[in-house]
């Protein structure tokens, strides 16, 4: 229960064991394993703890309006080094995802726990009751973060050609039309979530990781979100060298 001085908290999703249609969004820890061999079991669950809770802050979106402020919440649960964030088919609902998925990612990267991932919408199965996740846009997400050489979160065409939602949501300030580097023969993805604006110390964090990583695949991944900071993200501090 909220106090009468707290902003009340609406809910934009729902969970059930019954098919849904619904907004989805996956992501995955970069580089987790190399994390684990290198860093031991200690280091790696004291980032896990502080990832856990960005997850949880940035699934609760502050919204102000004349009629005063008020919370937007979005599913979410995490399992090993994935996260999971769900809403319902509605544009209040997308909105709230697309602003959760990129304070998610500015946090992780300036904690410097680099995230990628996808949005997808269809119809599937949230319940974590039952700790049952499956549909076709959980697939579509995973193949989606996957195919991606880059840290960011790319819109699966699922997304952007929503019959009803699609041109808003590429619109949408939390979106930008992008190129966003992908596997050779992978699908194309021209829409990205815009989470540049969040971060306090992107360029930093991504320079440093660069400069550390030991394989040249990995090295290229940062070197392409260095890019999108560089491009995008002027005037904002993730674009910063100090």
């Amino acid at each position: 229960m909220t106090s009468r001085f707290s902003p009340p908290i609406v809910t934009d999703h729902h969970d059930s064991s019954r098919p849904q249609r619904a907004f989805v969004g996956f992501f995955d820890v970069l580089g987790f394993k190399e994390r684990l061999r290198v860093g031991g079991l200690e280091q790696i669950l004291l980032g896990y703890r502080q990832l856990s809770q960005a997850k949880m802050h940035s699934g609760i979106i502050p919204v102000f309006s004349a009629q005063g402020g008020i919370y937007r919440t979005i599913g979410t649960t995490i399992f090993s080094d994935s996260i999971l964030y769900w809403c319902d088919d509605n544009w209040e609902g997308v909105q709230t995802l697309l602003a959760a998925s990129a304070h998610l990612i500015a946090s992780a990267v300036d904690m410097g726990w680099p995230l990628r991932g996808a949005l997808a919408y269809g119809d599937c199965v949230l319940d974590r009751e039952s700790r049952t996740f499956i549909g076709q846009p959980l697939i579509d997400a995973y193949l989606a973060e996957e195919n991606q050489r880059w840290i960011g979160v790319a819109l699966h065409d699922s997304v952007t050609g929503h019959a009803s939602l699609g041109t808003r949501i590429q619109h949408s300030e939390d979106v930008i039309a992008y190129q966003v580097p992908v596997k050779i023969n992978s699908c194309q993805f021209e829409h990205a979530i815009h989470w540049g604006p969040y971060s306090t110390r992107a360029r930093v964090v991504l320079s440093e990781a660069r400069r550390l990583a030991a394989k040249r695949k990995i090295r290229e991944y940062y070197s392409n979100t260095l890019r999108y900071v560089s491009e995008r993200c002027q005037g904002f501090h993730a674009a910063s060298r100090d």
